[in-house]
């Protein structure tokens, strides 16, 4: 830990969930940081808003004990802050572990860094795809409203994209999330997760939306709950992001999105390449408080889920967009693309997506797209083999049968055959596909069975037959379909069990005794008898019709990936175009075409980022004015009463800093400030126009102001460093105006950061009264004037305007840190007002500052006499 640094904390990289103690969500992790990010450096600290609190910050390493690196404690309101952390030299987490706190204590841990971000303009389009999910969309629609508003600067580098795939028509979406400036809503037609996704990322990257100038793309299921921190997080890490990395997130089951999970579902999933879906998940059923075990987890997944994938629009032009599977493997077969393409996937354990359970929403239509999805994506990627294929197939489809679960194997043989149909049928009959599938589905799908039914008896384990003729009258009858057998059985679906194990029962109930739910099948022969011979007759076509079916499907890949594919799929009133797929040549320039647009995206982005914050320009200019005053003196002006016209004339010759309405006073003296500058919206909104037509003076401005008062030649711009909390006695003070401006309650704070900058060592104030007249009238959180007066001008404040009232004891802790402040680097500062309540600064006299002699008093008049009147002469 490096302490001899000074560290401000400007860019906020991870804050302390309080719901989640100490679990493995709060833990900062440091091999992700380390490998994917360019982050250097960052310290943690402490934020203390009331009450007392102490915390520690463990060191969790993969190869060791648990280790306390520092301890921070507070007593009273402020700051604590540890020393520099540098990632690369470090493994496995930090967790921050709260010892003790008083009750109703209102404080902050968080992870900071002064950093600057490698993609300080990274923009995320942040996607949901939904279907008939209206209250989940709508309540993660206020979530990221809210983050946006606790954010705000990360408010202009993110948006949020919702495809509602319930829509009824092209102008009525059903989600009832509604659009704003920061919200776009698309009506589709219901094309699946993987079309859904597929629609947000085309408009992003070549549809609608990439005037918007987005980098990257994230990709979020609808029936998750979601958390601003989350957003936060995500969008700091994507900041610091290394090309050729995507960024995944943990899935935890939940039922109560308000408490911390207790243990971990998936942390993405390393691909086997086997015919069954089932690829191996990473991490799952970890406790969330056994730290250890995450940090020695093997992280390395091929694929994550698409609850959350954060992707850049780069990737996208080069691999393209996604294949339209509707759900199911959509996900997997993308993350095996970005993977050939060289792009990594990092999975940070201290990001989070709580999601509903899955077992509780099982229907036998999942496993119809489970299989036949998996089945095209090894076609595509050539690895389906077809003699294989059949032999795990009918396997699949005879053990249904055998379990009495005849909705399971019809849509498994309705699955084949739509796949031996090809790709082209499998689109052009898509919505024909998916109303066959739940007219199937009646009975095979998860209802709530809280216990074992009545009569019914557990079978899990039952002796399997051992002698050669009850093998071989099992195997001919498919598990005793034709004996006239009465028993009502039931399968605990949570602990091993064989079809053999349901072959005296009439009815068996499939139930998960965890969660308690299931379903109940009957056995019917005749059904048996015909899904059994359906097999037979599909096995055959499909070893006839391989390996010619999987070229086919490898061939219109490229197409159906395409944006001329995306242009219309999904769309209203746009027709399915089923083209060829491209050549190699027409390939190569898409590709080409692709990495042009993002490049030219990237572009505009910087363009409209630096229309609304820091450009490279501004940063050059803040560089080329630090120490350009080194060892002089100058004067920071207030607009109180005592600031007087005669004064600013003697002021000519001087360095001078001023503010606001400091313009009223122009038309009475030749002087002008050197400096000027606004912080306050409602000054800038209010005198835009004035402010604007300012010219020979040097206008310096916090970024916020851009809202208000946009670029121009003498306008120049530094970061706006808001405080965590503004009640907090704390206060940052910046002499380094490229890193930012700290906000301190009042102008004042921010030109002396300015002064400091700029190298002076006397800085003296002015017109500083320290003293102020309220009104009575009171408009949304401001104050609306009476025609008071307190500023050097009678028209400064007319009445009806509205204006900020300033806090005083806010003000005095700002003046006394950048007294302190000042004082350790050797800069004096002093109160030279002629007029003033502030005793924070010593005091000076003016005159005797500018070497001005005082008028010498006129001497006392004498007192005049009496003069007797004049007598008239009589006439």
């Amino acid at each position: 830990m490096i302490t001899d640094v000074t560290h401000h904390g400007i860019h906020l990289l991870q804050r302390y969930v309080h719901a989640f103690g100490s679990t493995i969500v709060n833990a900062f992790d440091l091999d992700a940081w380390s490998r994917a990010s360019t982050l250097e450096t960052f310290a943690v600290r402490l934020i203390l808003r009331a009450g007392t609190a102490r915390v520690a910050l463990m060191h969790i390493p993969a190869d060791g004990p648990r280790t306390e690196l520092a301890q921070l404690a507070l007593d009273t309101p402020g700051t604590a802050a540890t020393g520099l952390f540098r990632p690369a030299q470090m493994s496995g987490a930090l967790l921050p572990v709260v010892l003790e706190h008083s009750p109703g204590a209102n404080f902050d841990v968080v992870f900071v860094t002064d950093d600057e971000p490698s993609q300080p303009h990274a923009r995320i389009n942040y996607i949901f795809c939904t279907y008939n999910r209206a209250q989940y969309v709508q309540h993660n629609a206020d979530v990221f409203r809210e983050y946006r508003r606790r954010w705000r600067d990360h408010a202009r580098s993110v948006h949020l994209t919702v495809v509602d795939n319930g829509s009824a028509d092209a102008t009525t979406p059903t989600c009832g999330v509604q659009p704003d400036e920061a919200v776009t809503v698309y009506t589709n037609h219901n094309t699946g997760g993987a079309g859904g996704f597929g629609r947000g990322i085309y408009e992003s990257a070549y549809g609608a939306l990439p005037g918007e100038g987005f980098s990257h793309v994230c990709l979020l299921d609808d029936d998750i709950h979601l958390h601003p921190e989350m957003f936060a997080r995500n969008t700091a890490f994507v900041r610091y992001l290394k090309p050729g990395f995507h960024i995944g997130a943990p899935m935890y089951p939940t039922s109560s999105p308000e408490s911390g999970p207790a243990l971990s579902a998936c942390f993405g999933h390393r691909f086997r390449g086997t015919i069954h879906p089932s690829d191996t998940a990473i991490g799952a059923g970890l406790q969330t408080t056994a730290i250890e075990d995450f940090v020695r987890m093997d992280r390395k997944p091929d694929t994550t889920g698409w609850w959350w994938d954060c992707i850049a629009l780069s990737d996208v032009h080069r691999i393209g967009l996604p294949y339209p599977f509707f759900i199911k493997m959509d996900d997997v077969e993308y993350g095996l693309r970005l993977k050939e393409a060289g792009v990594e996937l990092v999975i940070p354990y201290s990001f989070w997506v709580l999601h509903d359970d899955f077992e509780e929403k099982y229907s036998a239509a999942m496993q119809y797209f489970r299989f036949r999805n998996r089945w095209l994506l090894l076609a595509q990627f050539d690895r389906l083999e077809a003699e294989k294929l059949a032999t795990e197939w009918t396997h699949l489809v005879r053990g249904f049968v055998a379990t009495r679960r005849y909705e399971h194997a019809q849509l498994l043989l309705d699955g084949m055959e739509h796949f031996l149909a090809g790709p082209d049928s499998l689109l052009r009959n898509e919505k024909e596909i998916l109303a066959g599938i739940f007219r199937v589905v009646k009975v095979e799908k998860n209802v709530p069975i809280p216990e074992i039914p009545a009569g019914s008896e557990l079978v899990n384990g039952l002796y399997a037959p051992t002698s050669p003729r009850t093998q071989w009258l099992n195997k001919v009858t498919v598990n005793n379909h034709f004996l006239p057998l009465s028993e009502s059985l039931v399968i605990d679906t949570t602990q091993r069990h064989a079809e053999t194990d349901c072959r005296r029962g009439k009815t068996v109930t499939f139930w998960n005794g965890n969660k308690g739910v299931g379903y109940t099948v009957t056995r019917d022969s005749r059904k048996a008898a015909a899904q059994m011979m359906r097999l037979r007759r599909l096995a055959r076509r499909l070893r006839a019709s391989m390996p010619a079916l999987a070229e086919t499907y490898r061939a219109r890949k490229r197409h159906l990936t395409s944006p001329s594919f995306w242009a219309e799929y999904g769309h209203f009133g746009a027709p399915l175009r089923l083209a060829p797929a491209e050549s190699a040549a027409e390939a190569a320039m898409r590709h080409e075409v692709g990495r042009l647009q993002q490049a030219q995206q990237v572009e505009t982005a910087r363009r409209r980022a630096s229309a609304v914050s820091v450009s490279d320009e501004d940063l050059v200019f803040l560089n080329a004015i630090r120490n350009r005053h080194a060892g002089q003196r100058c004067f920071v002006l207030g607009n109180g009463p005592s600031l007087k016209v005669e004064d600013l004339e003697l002021l000519k010759n001087e360095v001078t800093f001023a503010a606001n309405k400091i313009y009223l006073c122009f038309n009475e003296t030749q002087w002008r400030p050197t400096y000027y500058s606004v912080e306050d919206l409602l000054v800038a909104q209010n005198c835009q126009a004035e402010i604007m037509a300012l010219s020979g003076m040097t206008k310096i401005f916090p970024d916020h102001m851009l809202r208000f008062l946009p670029r121009r030649a003498n306008h120049h711009y530094a970061r706006w460093l808001p405080p965590a909390d503004n009640r907090v006695q704390y206060r940052e003070f910046s002499r380094d105006l490229t890193k930012g401006i700290c906000w301190g309650s009042t102008i004042t704070y921010s030109m002396l950061q300015m002064a400091v900058h700029m190298g002076f060592r006397e800085i003296y104030l002015l017109g500083l009264d320290h003293s102020y007249v309220e009104p009575s009238t009171k408009q949304d959180g401001a104050l609306v004037s009476e025609g008071e007066v307190n500023h050097f001008h009678p028209d400064y404040r007319k009445p009806g305007e509205r204006w900020h009232m300033p806090v005083l004891d806010r003000l005095e802790a700002s003046y006394t840190h950048a007294r302190d402040y000042c004082d350790s680097i050797g800069v004096k500062v002093w109160n030279a007002s002629r007029f003033s309540k502030l005793e924070v600064f010593p005091r000076a006299d003016l005159d005797a500052v500018l070497g001005v002699s005082k008028p010498a008093a006129k001497p006392a008049r004498k007192p005049a006499t009496k003069r007797a009147p004049r007598k008239t002469p009589a006439k």
